[in-house]
């Protein structure tokens, strides 16, 4: 009877703890609650972007309800469930009308997708994150699907320092009203927005004429958006704390993996890339934009691409610098140098991974001859494995990434799908150097049963099981792994690798 009473205690106390920790969600109501945020030093200032995006993105009637413009069922804007499963939010109501959680926000999800505003995934340069920031919403099902928003968040992932995985910070998630959303709503950037001396004496902003001018040099078609993170970042300083100046977060040295001199001579020598990333200069004055990614190079080992290198930045020299994702601000001291000029590639002797990203530094000069890294200038898009595929008939996924240069699958299995090892008894996983080799042309002892492939211990997913297999094939451009289900029966292709 003692034991059962103190389990009734460790539920009482753990509900008791969860709704703690919904209620001390602080509620952001206006403006001026906005400015009580320490934006660029505990929240990222991105975050006022995406905020600004969304409350213009979806629609707000004269009875306050708020009706989603886009569908996060496929995808739209790089928008996904958000299962609620750390309970950071309220539980979802039990009732006959049916709410579920979404997130929005992951840059790296929306380019593949219906694209978000140049202004969020390109930011300025003092308004760039890390993407770590999202948007939760709660959504009501209507007659007509999953319209009406009834709960709006602005949260971020903890830092990687802080090992807590994927999970967001509660400190930093605040609940945004409707009063909120229409407000920003008055800054739009659309065809009918207001002058910028209205909003600000609406808003009873201390912005000066010369100020206003100056947002509008600065911002452009953006000039509303401009006040608006004038109003909230830089305002309250010179108004309320005329003697403390914005604080900024103070990043670490970083240290590279891979360095590429660009050297300060410029040639004319200008390579064709496909799907490079495309990062916005932070300079006004520059139309060109620097094209930066990573791709697939020899042996299995990561190339580095960049394009449309501004003069300017050849004659003061720069650097190409190649992390290990978004989030890393250090790694190893081991150098690349080749002489290419405004474009060129570099094969580096890193192997290719998942999440790879190559950023362009300011050079800077040591003991006349020394050069070494300095300032970040911008920053390209992460490399990203291919998505799984479905397999035929099957609650089953199939998806080809590589590992240290080397090509990989991973199978998803659907938690209900139990009977899958007896199902997949014959099965087995080849991979393949061209799309064009016939099924019992696998490359040489490159090849799998679907019943041995080990649990991934990196991958984790709510609704699949995962399994790995490492083939020690080094991934090269055309690469395929197929599925197959019996003899040379494939149900399964993916794309073939770039």
């Amino acid at each position: 009877m003692m034991r059962m009473s103190g389990r009734v205690t460790s539920c009482w106390v753990a509900l008791f703890l969860a709704l703690t920790s919904v209620s001390a969600i602080q509620k952001l109501n206006s403006i001026n609650d906005l400015k009580k945020i320490d934006f660029g030093h505990t929240v990222p200032k991105h975050s006022l972007l995406l905020l600004h995006w969304f409350a213009n993105i979806v629609d707000i009637d004269n009875n306050n309800i708020i009706r989603l413009t886009f569908n996060p069922n496929n995808g739209d804007y790089g928008s996904h469930h958000y299962g609620n499963y750390e309970s950071l939010l309220d539980p979802l109501p039990y009732g006959n009308i049916r709410h579920r959680y979404y997130t929005v926000g992951n840059l790296n999800q929306a380019t593949s997708s219906e694209q978000l505003p140049n202004y969020v995934v390109h930011p300025r340069r003092e308004y760039a994150g890390r993407n770590r920031d999202r948007i939760i919403f709660r959504v009501r099902e209507q007659n007509t699907g999953w319209q009406r928003i009834d709960q709006v968040y602005i949260t971020q992932h903890y830092e990687t320092s802080e090992n807590q995985g994927t999970r967001y910070d509660p400190e930093h998630t605040y609940q945004v009203t409707i009063n909120l959303l229409r407000e920003i709503r008055e800054f739009s950037v659309e065809e009918n927005q207001q002058s910028l001396s209205e909003l600000r004496d609406h808003f009873r902003s201390n912005a000066g004429d010369l100020q206003l001018r100056d947002i509008r040099n600065t911002w452009g078609d953006l000039a509303c958006l401009g006040l608006l993170l004038f109003i909230v970042i830089q305002e309250k300083y010179s108004s309320n704390q005329p003697n403390r100046r914005p604080q900024h977060s103070v990043r670490r040295n970083t240290q590279p993996d891979f360095v590429v001199n660009i050297p300060e001579n410029r040639q004319n020598n200008v390579i064709a890339a496909n799907g490079l990333g495309i990062l916005q200069p932070y300079l006004e004055d520059q139309d060109d934009e620097i094209q930066l990614e990573v791709t697939t190079g020899k042996k299995g080992k990561a190339r580095i691409v960049w394009r449309n290198i501004p003069e300017h930045r050849l004659r003061d020299g720069v650097m190409v610098v190649l992390f290990k994702s978004n989030e890393d601000q250090e790694a190893s001291r081991t150098y690349e140098c080749i002489g290419y000029r405004e474009a060129g590639s570099c094969d580096t002797s890193a192997p290719l991974n998942d999440s790879l990203q190559a950023r362009l530094h300011k050079v800077r000069r040591r003991c006349c001859f020394w050069r070494v890294v300095g300032e970040e200038i911008c920053r390209g898009v992460e490399f990203k494995n291919p998505k799984a595929i479905p397999i035929a008939g099957n609650n089953a996924l199939l998806q080809l990434f590589v590992k240290d240069g080397k090509a990989c699958a991973r199978l998803f299995v659907k938690k209900t799908f139990s009977e899958w090892r007896s199902e997949f008894k014959k099965s087995w996983v080849g991979f393949y150097t061209s799309a064009d080799k016939a099924t019992n042309h696998y490359a040489w002892w490159k090849w799998q049963w679907a019943t041995k492939f080990r649990p991934s211990t990196v991958v984790e997913h709510p609704s699949y099981d995962v399994y790995e297999y490492h083939s020690g094939m080094a991934i090269a451009p055309g690469v395929q792994a197929r599925f197959i289900l019996r003899d040379e029966e494939v149900i399964a292709r993916t794309p073939s690798w770039r």
